[in-house]
């Protein structure tokens, strides 16, 4: 759609909401980048653009925006869109009459609402917001990753409208051919082997490494699989320590050590272990124009006492290099602390492993699925099984031998405790 109004002459801004989701589109960059949209929107919110940027003048030159994974985003980043698009064409129509194409599936994950319930989650879907009612809805028929397995295409329609088999307590029961069975801890060595197997013989290969990863939940799960795998990669490892410190802290009431422990959501982790070739995942926007955004994979090419030689292999900048530095980032407000951390260090983790909010938006030929316990949401497991290209490839193994998963919200009530999704080659 993008290649045929570009063709017609027609000036068309392509944005996503993930990062991982923009590169698949020309000129990637993610909506909050290029629209300037504040991180936290709310209802009185504006976007930062100044109606006599470059900016403001290409919105007005554009026949269209379309924004890919819209439905990950919150109501409120498209209301600040429409209002500040409102100013720059100097009427009162939504999106100041631009025409906008928005693009997603409302069976993936939806936007986060930090300790929010169903209720909030829902209100801060774009299908809440004030134009909604103005928006053609056209529906997508065909499963382009599953084209050549129907059967498993259509087993992702029914978990994604929820109408797939359940058991008690709206649990799903999963089918016997993709269940293998538990063995132990060394369980997690066999799904590392299958994802990344002859790793030695693969150093430095982006191909690679780009088409491998492991997906899981949480965020301590991903950190605990990437230390498991830098450790199994070859070559000679170098560590990278963050400066912490909390501002006006004049009689150091934390200590350095205290600090350190600490993992707040949306900063890099104390300690980081790199080796050349090793993946690498970018956390904040730091060039966004040049390819440097949230969510970027890179490679690691070389690695100084004060910078990383990296490598982006995604996208339209892949085989661009630059150099990383540490850089300064504060916690957020509703991060649970007393205070502002403020962390040195680089904006970046291992990617071995990656969420599974992070891989939404991309298809990954080589995948496994690790849930310690079971996911938040319908949408997570959705998007987790969404992402291979069919069944054959996809293995359950189980602990405790049960073939249930639940479909809901998380809870207490959880029927198993280790749950790995591995594939073959």
């Amino acid at each position: 759609m993008l290649a045929h109004l570009r063709k017609m002459g027609k000036i068309i801004i392509a944005v996503a909401t993930s990062e991982i989701a923009a590169t698949l589109l020309q000129g990637e960059r993610t909506a909050h980048s290029r629209l300037h949209i504040p991180l936290r929107p709310t209802a009185s919110t504006l976007c930062k653009i100044k109606k006599q940027t470059d900016l403001a003048e290409l919105i007005r030159r554009a026949s269209a925006i379309v924004w890919d994974e819209a439905p990950m985003a919150n109501r409120y980043a498209f209301e600040s869109v429409s209002k500040s698009f409102q100013d720059i064409m100097e009427n009162q129509i939504a999106f100041g009459g631009k025409t906008m194409g928005f693009g997603g599936d409302f069976r993936q994950v939806l936007p986060v609402v930090k300790r929010g319930s169903k209720a909030e989650q829902i209100v801060a879907s774009i299908s809440r917001s004030t134009f909604w009612h103005r928006l053609k809805i056209i529906h997508l028929q065909q499963n382009m990753r599953s084209a050549q397995d129907i059967e498993f295409s259509q087993f992702l329609l029914r978990i994604g409208d929820g109408l797939q088999q359940t058991v008690s307590h709206d649990f799903i029961k999963l089918s016997d051919s993709i269940i293998i069975p538990w063995e132990g801890e060394q369980s997690i060595q066999m799904l590392i082997d299958s994802v990344f197997p002859n790793m030695i013989n693969h150093v430095n290969d982006e191909n690679y490494m780009v088409n491998r990863a492991i997906i899981t939940p949480k965020y301590v799960d991903v950190d605990n699989i990437n230390q498991m795998l830098i450790l199994k990669f070859p070559g000679v490892e170098k560590e990278y320590t963050s400066w912490d410190s909390v501002e006006d802290d004049n009689h150091n009431l934390f200590q350095e050590e205290f600090l350190n422990s600490l993992s707040p959501s949306g900063l890099p982790p104390h300690k980081i272990i790199l080796k050349v070739g090793s993946p690498i995942m970018l956390l904040r926007n730091v060039v966004p124009e040049l390819g440097l955004c949230n969510g970027a994979r890179l490679i690691c090419r070389g690695l100084g006492r004060n910078f990383i030689d990296a490598e982006i292999i995604t996208g339209p900048y892949k085989c661009t290099r630059f150099f990383l530095h540490r850089m300064p980032l504060k916690s957020e407000d509703n991060s649970g602390l007393p205070f502002e951390l403020t962390r040195r260090q680089f904006l970046i983790r291992l990617s071995f492993a990656l969420t599974i909010n992070k891989a939404q938006g991309q298809t990954i030929p080589n995948i496994a699925i690790f849930l310690r316990n079971h996911v938040f949401s319908q949408g997570q497991l959705y998007v987790a099984l969404s992402r291979r290209v069919s069944q054959h490839s996809t293995k359950f193994l189980v602990k405790d031998g049960n073939l249930q998963h639940r479909s809901g919200v998380l809870t207490r009530n959880v029927v198993f405790k280790d749950v790995l999704l591995p594939t073959r080659e």
